[in-house]
C-alpha cells in the first residue's frame, strides 16, 4: 500500500533546529502503486506526483524527540501540475500533534487555490505549536490528509515537509 518511510530522506540541521523530509522521508499511503503516485528517486530533490487517489493520507514524525518548552512550525511545500483535478470540493488538511497522546492541531488547505507549477508552502503562515515543559513525549507526529469527499483527486506534487524551531 504504500513504502515505508526511509530515515535517509530526512534531514535535521542542528544549527537552526530545522528538519527537512523528502518525499521518501514520508509515509505516503498508495506511494507503492505506480498507478497512484509517481515517486522520486532515492537521494534527490524531486517532488512525489499524485496521480490519483479517493483519499489522500500522508504521515511523518521526527526520528528524534522535540525540545521541551520551545515552539515549532510545520509546512509542506506544494505544487499542482496542469492536470489537477478534484480539489474543487475537498479541503486537505494539516495536522501536528506532539507525543501520541498529544492534542492535535488542524489547519483548513484549499488546494483548489494553488496555482499550477507554482511552488508555495502550506499552510499560510504555517501550522504553530508547542511542546510543553512537562511533555512525557515530545517526538512529533504529522500529516496532510483529504480523506472525507470520496472522490478521485489527483495533479498535487509533494516537495517537502519541514519542521523547524520559531524564534521566540
Amino acid at each position: 500500500m504504500s513504502q515505508a518511510a526511509d530515515p535517509g530522506e530526512v534531514e535535521y540541521d542542528e544549527d537552526t533546529g530545522r528538519w527537512r523530509f523528502k518525499p521518501r522521508g514520508l509515509n505516503i499511503t498508495w506511494s507503492s502503486n505506480e498507478h497512484y503516485w509517481t515517486m522520486p528517486e532515492k537521494g534527490t530533490d524531486d517532488p512525489a506526483e499524485l496521480l490519483k487517489v479517493c483519499w489522500l493520507e500522508i504521515n511523518g514524525s521526527t526520528p528524534k524527540p522535540l525540545s521541551k518548552g520551545e515552539r515549532y512550525a510545520l509546512s509542506f511545500k506544494i505544487s499542482m501540475t496542469e492536470d489537477t483535478f478534484g480539489w474543487q470540493e475537498a479541503p486537505a488538511f494539516m495536522m501536528a500533534k506532539v507525543g501520541k497522546k498529544g492534542i492535535a492541531k488542524w489547519a483548513r488547505i484549499n488546494l483548489a487555490d494553488v496555482q499550477v507549477d507554482h511552488e508555495m508552502e502550506v499552510p499560510f503562515g504555517k501550522l504553530r505549536f508547542e511542546v510543553s515543559k512537562n511533555a512525557q513525549d515530545t517526538t512529533l507526529y504529522f500529516g496532510f490528509y483529504e480523506l472525507w469527499c470520496g472522490g478521485w483527486k489527483g495533479g498535487l506534487r509533494i516537495h517537502e515537509a519541514v519542521v523547524e524551531e520559531m524564534p521566540d
